[in-house]
């Protein structure tokens, strides 16, 4: 899962390194990095050449130990970093970073167009979203920072991580909210496509139950006229 500026994620952590860095994190300023993995496991001990470069630092709002040794927490994405250089000496892996910040914020004519795109598109996948809460809508249509706008819907929308994972590598707010629309568009497309292929199906069962349904009355009232014609 890709972590955003402002997104608030849970995350449960079963690795006795990983568990060892948030001891160390709420010792001190509860802060720590996410970088997501190129790979598609997670169970297996993830080396520097499997993470990407850029990632989000994060604030721990909570955190409780389980029964079993593992860790639950919830963060909050603060700013995007790149990492600098890969530490030694932690049984966890720790690094020197650069903190990112966002260029072009301004909400100059081209970054309101843009918004306004993202945000009426975004509406109509709230509308074919059952797991999108109406209530997302409102709030997307509330935000004037171009870069949150992005950064919120990207992580709202059922797009790939890696995609994702660009978005939070772009530092421009123009080209970020580009990208947004592209994969605003994509998943309205396929979103729209699946709508009309459930709307076909239906019809398609509506129609085989009305011809079912006339069959069957029709069988009926054969039955009924030979039953009259055996009474003559």
């Amino acid at each position: 899962t890709n972590l955003f500026p402002k997104m608030v994620l849970p995350l449960v952590l079963i690795q006795n390194e990983a568990v060892e860095l948030i001891d160390d994190a709420m010792a001190g300023n509860r802060m720590l990095g996410l970088l997501l993995s190129k790979r598609a496991d997670v169970d297996s001990r993830h080396t520097a050449d499997d993470l990407h470069r850029v990632g989000t630092v994060a604030v721990i709002l909570k955190m409780s130990k389980m029964e079993d040794e593992k860790a639950q927490l919830l963060i909050q994405g603060v700013k995007r970093f790149k990492v600098d250089e890969f530490l030694q000496g932690k049984p966890y892996m720790q690094a020197s970073i650069d903190i990112l910040d966002s260029r072009n914020t301004e909400r100059n004519k081209e970054n309101r167009a843009l918004m306004n795109n993202i945000v009426e598109q975004y509406d109509k996948i709230v509308d074919l979203s059952p797991g999108l809460p109406s209530e997302m809508g409102h709030m997307i249509k509330s935000l004037q920072e171009p870069n949150v706008l992005a950064d919120m819907v990207a992580s709202t929308i059922n797009a790939p991580v890696k995609e994702k994972q660009n978005v939070i590598e772009l530092l421009d707010v123009t080209m970020r909210l580009k990208k947004v629309t592209r994969l605003v568009n994509d998943q309205l497309e396929i979103l729209e496509m699946g709508s009309k292929i459930q709307n076909q199906v239906k019809e398609d069962m509506d129609k085989r139950q009305r011809e079912y349904y006339l069959r069957q009355q029709l069988k009926t009232i054969k039955e009924e006229l030979g039953e009259s014609d055996n009474e003559r």
